[in-house]
């Protein structure tokens, strides 16, 4: 088959060979000067896809690929339009690009998350993308058209296609049924997306798989919508007697069947099942003998006559109306279930297995490997539960610790020496405070947690290992620690969570702690007011959803000897932005919840933000956006990827005033 036009523009340029039931569409919309290829395919229809589109032109006007999820099928053969030398962008999600490189794609990407999940073509026509999460992969969704009303919808609506036809038919319901049945995980995950689609206009369906949709489009949406399917399936009990009995439950399978292959061949394997008769016109109109007996012949003559793709093909269709009629399951299928069964216990006996290894990688994960000392996440619980119990009094005073100049003395005497100063300041700490005291801090450090001591005793032992610290001859060269500490009568239990509160204690002892290092080093600071605690011209707030990038700024920043703060959409970084008044801020441009613009515009309406330097990186850069962020007072826009050494001077420059 060769291409065919779907709607004004729309073209189906897919294979429509079928693979043990599957056929691959791929659908190319031709606007203007752009081409937008829809779920490329797979390698094994590349050629009659490559014909189908020079038929109506040329390769290299393909300036868009979209693929909305990673399987094969949908995107395998990417590479291979690459090798032919076309330039285009890859239009998808942030989990299908981290999968999809593996097939060896080159080509850029155009993120939805980055492009407030919509596509703008030279004419001016906007195709939206609609998330539609675990269906059946986390980071789906499918393309609406508003100009034709048409959706193309990857997997949603597919359907296994033994007998296909390009446009829906009267059986086409039945195919849909039988493939979801098999691929997607549950109603719970399927109903809320029929909901969203419910809400748009929509005219015409192209899905990835069966048939093409254009009439009684909503009423595909309404039987998905109320679909039982998935393993965990709990349909609701129905009397057998009162809905037509065991003829009813035959005739629905023997439908089902027919919807799927052809139906000639069908009637075949039906009219030789012992018990079912049928009249001149192929209709199913009574059954004899035992109905449980013939139940099990229906399967057992299928199998014998088509092998168990045939049986296992309608397997969750004939659980579902099994559990649906309380009625067994056939026997053959029964065979399925235990292989099933047995497979999953072989499964849970590795589960328990890995749970041991689990418990084990638990522990790693809240010691730090070095010191062998309970981590920050771990500090952070043990908090809550303090405050979970009756007398919160009883909370003890928080310190943290930071080795001044770090930075400068690990560059200097190397990892080995580095480590080897972590393990003696916390031997030191524990031989002064106790082994169950001392954590080991990401933020900081060290963090100490000090009970049933009173306020002086606790600043006069801080200063006492402070000294000592100093004073060791444990390490190569000279170390120095500056502390910050904060007591019980600072909680403000006024906040909404216990969370939050065991939060904000640790961070008034983290604030304290910054205040120290600005005073120089080998400082305790256990009193401050707020005007103290805003100050701290020595940090950075980098800003990216993109979790790579900030894992590498932090980094290398972190080497200026800065604090380093960091968080991945707008709102979050308003919020760190108020609390840490950080010297700089590196945002990307295009963030989730609120953009670059936005949070700068937030910034310069406060007065202890509005002198912030603000640093835009984004993947996009033209005059309008420049211009844009020159007028709100942005200096540096820099264009993904940037050159780091220019990134880190502007950083060196601002925190040295």
């Amino acid at each position: 088959m060769a291409y065919e036009e779907i709607h004004q523009g729309i073209y189906y340029v897919g294979d429509a060979t079928t693979k043990n039931g599957l056929d691959c569409n791929a659908y190319l919309l031709i606007d203007g000067n752009d081409a937008i290829l829809f779920d490329p395919g797979s390698v094994l229809e590349f050629e009659q896809i490559v014909q189908n589109i020079r038929e109506l032109i040329p390769l290299e006007r393909i300036n868009y690929m979209v693929l909305h999820h990673q399987d094969p099928d949908v995107c395998s053969n990417v590479h291979l339009f690459e090798e032919l030398g076309l330039h285009f962008n890859v239009v998808t999600s942030w989990r299908t690009m981290t999968l999809v490189q593996y097939y060896g794609i080159q080509s850029p990407y155009y993120l939805l998350e980055e492009h407030a999940y919509q596509l703008t073509l030279e004419s001016g026509r906007k195709l939206q993308f609609i998330q539609t999460p675990y269906l059946h992969f986390p980071g789906a969704f499918v393309t609406y058209d508003p100009q034709t009303k048409s959706l193309l919808s990857s997997d949603l609506f597919g359907a296994f296609s033994f007998n296909r036809t390009l446009y829906a038919d009267e059986t086409y319901l039945g195919k849909m049924l039988t493939f979801h049945e098999h691929y997607m995980p549950s109603n719970t995950v399927l109903r809320p997306v029929m909901d969203t689609l419910l809400s748009y206009d929509i005219q015409m369906i192209m899905p990835q798989h069966g048939s093409v949709i254009k009439d009684d489009v909503k009423s595909y949406i309404h039987v998905l919508r109320t679909l039982e399917c998935g393993s965990l399936l709990s349909p609701v009990r129905k009397n057998l007697k009162e809905n037509g009995g065991f003829l009813a439950i035959f005739n629905d399978v023997f439908q089902r069947y027919q919807s799927l292959y052809e139906p000639t061949e069908v009637m075949v394997i039906f009219k030789e099942v012992p018990g079912l008769n049928f009249d001149e016109n192929g209709v199913m109109i009574s059954y004899s003998g035992n109905p449980e007996e013939v139940w099990d012949e229906i399967f057992k003559t299928i199998e014998r006559n088509k092998g168990m793709i045939w049986v296992s093909v309608v397997e969750p269709f004939v659980r579902t109306l099994s559990a649906t009629y309380d009625i067994g399951l056939p026997e053959i299928m029964k065979s399925l279930i235990e292989s099933a069964q047995i497979e999953n216990q072989r499964l849970m006996e590795m589960n328990v297995t890995l749970e041991q290894t689990i418990k084990s990688v638990n522990e790693k994960l809240v010691r730090c490997p070095i010191t062998g000392l309970y981590n920050e996440t771990f500090l952070k619980s043990l908090l809550v539960e303090e405050l979970d119990r009756e007398d919160w009094r009883d909370i003890g005073a928080l310190a943290t610790v930071g080795i001044d100049n770090f930075s400068k003395y690990k560059w200097t005497y190397g990892v080995e020496e580095e480590q080897s100063v972590l393990r003696n300041i916390a031997y030191m700490l524990k031989g002064a405070f106790g082994e169950n005291a001392v954590f080991r801090m990401e933020t900081a450090d060290f963090a100490l947690y000090l009970k049933s001591l009173e306020k002086s005793d606790i600043i006069e032992k801080l200063d006492s290992v402070r000294m000592a610290i100093e004073k060791s001859r444990l390490f190569l060269g000279d170390i120095s620690v500056s502390l910050g500490v904060t007591f019980n009568n600072e909680l403000n239990l006024d906040d909404a969570t216990y969370e939050m509160t065991a939060e904000n204690y640790l961070e008034r002892a983290l604030n304290r702690l910054r205040v120290a290092k600005l005073r120089g080093q080998s400082y305790l600071v256990y009193e401050t007011d707020a005007a103290d605690e805003r100050k701290n011209p020595n940090s950075v707030l980098i800003v990216d959803y993109d979790q790579t990038n900030l894992e590498v700024l932090k980094n290398f920043i972190g080497e200026l000897d800065v604090e380093v703060h960091i968080a991945t959409d707008g709102f979050e970084a308003l919020e760190k932005a108020e609390k840490y008044v950080p010297s700089i801020i590196i945002t990307e441009v295009n963030m989730p919840k609120m953009d670059g613009f936005v949070l700068k515009e937030e910034l310069a309406a406060h007065s202890h933000t509005k002198d912030i330097e603000v640093v835009f990186l984004s993947y996009i850069k033209d005059e309008i956006l420049v211009r844009r962020a020159n007028e709100l007072g942005v200096m540096h826009y820099l264009r993904k990827p940037y050159l780091l050494a220019e990134l880190l001077g502007i950083v060196k420059r601002q925190i040295r005033g």
